[in-house]
């Protein structure tokens, strides 16, 4: 998308688009932050350590699930981490506070860009929510929520428009997207695409706002912070717009005075509104057939 006046995408230069895509500039705690995800992680699993599973036979193919005993719908949850970094055990500070919904919570694990390509952690990530679905059989009758954070909002977003298998949008009962990215586009024109490689058709086949009619029917919230670099703004609002023409409701929330990883500790709030749209999506799940449930008038909630 070139223009004049040396922009090359929208009204960015090379250099503000790279920066728009480099999340230390906008979160300069970012360090502080992922520290104490592992922190309050690792608290979490001396009180309750989770169900473990291994859907693949190498390093990352491992899951954890949280209250596997509970009677709701799976929630499963895809961490960020620029599609080259983090792991399960980073994320367990995510079910610190899940006691309250009764859902099974199940964070994988899966390769990341410097051994595949994205088409293939799309694949991974969706045989990891199969391996799930084949130890607990009960979890399918129940329905899924699809949910993922920044580059794993991105490979939820994608599952749950049917890149990883139409059977997956089939049990999706809902679908949370934090800080997430929808459009391949400007990423590949930024500077990180000196670490992803997608030629054009993979683009956007792994672009879920080309593809928001397979989310018709679904239940969506999506969350983004204030103090978010303005690309991730406008990527989620994008894509909620995108989608409102074929969803029955969507939840767009900006959670004030969060950049993109402090929103995640938004979780530990008593009053979190990230869990309440969970809860509200088990809720939702639990009156309703299993897949795409609900009536589709079309409602918008948008709180700013």
């Amino acid at each position: 998308m070139q223009s004049s006046f040396g922009n090359i995408y929208l009204d960015y230069t090379q250099e503000e688009l790279d920066q728009a895509y480099d999340q230390s500039v906008w979160a300069p705690d970012m360090l502080k932050t992922l520290n104490y995800y592992a922190e309050v992680s690792e608290e979490v699993r001396k009180i309750g350590y989770p169900s473990a599973l291994s859907y693949a036979d190498d390093t990352m193919g491992g899951i954890d699930v949280f209250q596997s005993a509970a009677r709701g719908p799976l929630v499963y949850f895809v961490h960020g981490g620029a599609w080259k970094s983090g792991d399960r055990s980073m994320y367990s500070f995510l079910a610190r506070n899940f006691a309250g919904i009764d859902s099974p919570l199940a964070i994988p694990d899966f390769p990341k860009i410097q051994t595949v390509g994205l088409p293939e952690m799309v694949e991974r990530v969706a045989q990891g929510l199969r391996a799930v679905l084949a130890a607990f059989p009960d979890y399918a009758r129940r329905g899924v929520i699809i949910a993922g954070h920044s580059s794993g909002a991105h490979l939820a977003a994608c599952l749950a428009v049917g890149q990883g298998g139409r059977d997956i949008p089939a049990l999706m009962t809902g679908c949370l997207l934090i800080s997430g990215i929808y459009d391949m586009e400007p990423v590949l024109m930024s500077s990180r695409r000196h670490y992803v490689t997608l030629d054009e058709v993979e683009a956007k086949r792994l672009s879920p706002l080309y593809f928001a009619e397979q989310l018709a029917g679904a239940r969506l919230s999506i969350f983004y912070g204030s103090a978010e670099s303005p690309e991730f703004i406008r990527q989620a609002q994008v894509f909620a717009q995108a989608a409102s023409n074929f969803c029955p409701e969507i939840q767009v929330q900006s959670l004030n005075g969060y950049d993109h990883f402090s929103i995640l500790l938004e979780t530990l709030q008593s009053d979190s509104r990230i869990l309440e749209a969970i809860a509200t999506m088990v809720t939702q799940s639990a009156s309703s057939s299993t897949g795409h449930a609900g009536d589709h008038s079309q409602i918008i909630r948008e709180t700013l």
